[in-house]
């Protein structure tokens, strides 16, 4: 039984990176995503990268991501009615390798190509390729127990016009992965910051404000199929400026927490899946998300 359940999981990994429908961790390139904080995508064991190893290990990574919200935050902090659905997940490919005389180190090329769909609360609908993104990792464990991670990411202007905002957009992220109490607690966190460029979306240029963000995850190791984890999630937007008229675009902030599940299904594939729902913010989307994570390792 156990045997074609992991099948019927791989399946669905394969299937999902091949039809490459993806939304990277933090695209927020079009409206909707700006209910997805940048890297919230993040599950248990996310930043426990190995050092040491010989051969390269090629990863393939598919994180999926479903949003149903009727309320936004308001400017005030206080919820108002707008909504809309969306599907969207991030299809990675990542490389870890070693470089010879760099001993306790390792690093990664990651790549994405992504698809979205939206549908508005006026029945509006619009699915096609989002802008592809790559990034560099390099990572060290000054102790045993502890693994902290260095990433540059870029965000390429070449997605489809009726969904993403034609900026080229960068990110800088510092990851850690911490083992507590011999591993049965695992604790995953970042913080970024993402700069984003002008906006070209719909003949309107805007300068889009720059992102803070932190996310968290604290995971209890039971047994392979049983690993609750609970997760935090933070962003503050700065203010931009629509460049046709000049005028001000709000700052903003979002804040969610979630409730989830980490399963190791075979010794190469892993799947996580868990809630998170918004309980502060302005200028943002209310955040009712579910997500999932498979990460195939060969």
């Amino acid at each position: 039984m156990m045997a074609a359940i992991n099948k019927v999981f791989f399946l669905c990994l394969v299937t999902t990176f091949l039809l490459v429908s993806g939304l990277t961790k933090a695209t927020q390139s079009f409206a909707a995503t700006e209910g997805i904080i940048p890297y919230s995508v993040i599950g248990t064991n996310e930043y426990n990268l190995p050092v040491g190893f010989d051969e390269p290990i090629n990863l393939l990574l598919s994180y999926n991501v479903w949003t149903n919200t009727n309320q936004n935050w308001g400017p005030d902090g206080k919820k108002v009615s707008s909504g809309y659905d969306l599907f969207a997940s991030v299809n990675k490919f990542a490389r870890l390798f070693t470089i010879d005389g760099i001993d306790n180190w390792g690093f990664l090329w990651e790549g994405v190509l992504s698809l979205g769909s939206l549908t508005t609360e006026a029945g509006d609908n619009a699915t096609g390729l989002l802008d592809p993104q790559t990034g560099v990792v390099a990572w060290t464990k000054p102790v045993p127990n502890w693994t902290t991670c260095f990433e540059y990411w870029m965000y390429l202007p070449f997605g489809d016009d009726s969904l993403t905002s034609g900026a080229l957009s960068h990110a800088v992220t510092w990851m850690n992965n911490v083992q507590l109490f011999d591993g049965k607690i695992v604790v995953d966190m970042d913080l970024g910051y993402k700069i984003r460029g002008d906006a070209r979306a719909g003949g309107v240029k805007s300068e889009q404000g720059n992102s803070l963000f932190t996310n968290w995850v604290v995971t209890y190791m039971h047994n392979p199929y049983f690993n609750p984890s609970i997760h935090f999630d933070y962003e503050a937007s700065g203010s931009g400026k629509n460049k046709n008229t000049g005028a001000t675009i709000a700052s903003g902030e979002n804040m969610q927490v979630g409730i989830g599940n980490s399963m190791k299904l075979t010794d190469r594939l892993l799947f996580d899946i868990w809630y998170s729902y918004g309980i502060d913010g302005r200028n943002s989307p209310v955040t009712n998300n579910v997500y999932t994570r498979f990460i195939w390792s060969f």
